[in-house]
């Protein structure tokens, strides 16, 4: 039997490597921009919501790994706060969001990464089990999804 539950646990682990590859998105600094990698998209399942917006705000994590940036679909909030809009960007074709608080640069800023060109960060699903609220945690560039 414990050599079942290592070996499901090994599979489970590769179906969640494989899972977080996919799951990523592509921010511009240039225009304030995030956009969806195809799974995440179907993942946040936004067709099937009546209106689609994003919440972003900054997660303070302990130890080395200090400041992240996470975003949320959809919150419920009791005071009027900046939500930005999931749109369809036709030149591109991509969908994403313009995230201007914090902006694209200040994520950039902090994430060391050079604010001339596009780059590409994975993406963590997190929940928090105090508040029931399920986030989107977008990761350094050198960060590896937890496994």
């Amino acid at each position: 039997m414990m050599i079942l539950d290592k070996i499901n646990r090994w599979l489970f682990l590769r179906w969640r490597w494989y899972r977080n590859l996919r799951l990523f998105v592509i921010a511009d600094a240039t225009d304030n921009s995030i956009s969806f990698s195809k799974c995440l998209f179907r993942l946040l399942d936004v067709y099937s919501r009546e209106q689609a917006k994003v919440f972003v705000f900054s997660v303070e994590c302990g130890g080395p790994d200090g400041k992240h940036y996470a975003f949320m679909l959809n919150p419920d909030f009791d005071q009027e706060t900046q939500l930005a809009d999931i749109q369809f960007n036709v030149k591109h074709k991509t969908v994403g969001f313009e995230s201007l608080c914090p902006s694209v640069n200040r994520i950039f800023y902090d994430y060391g990464i050079p604010a001339d060109r596009r780059a590409k960060l994975s993406v963590d699903i997190c929940f928090n089990p105090y508040s029931g609220i399920e986030y989107y945690k977008i990761l350094k560039p050198y960060d590896r999804p937890r496994q």
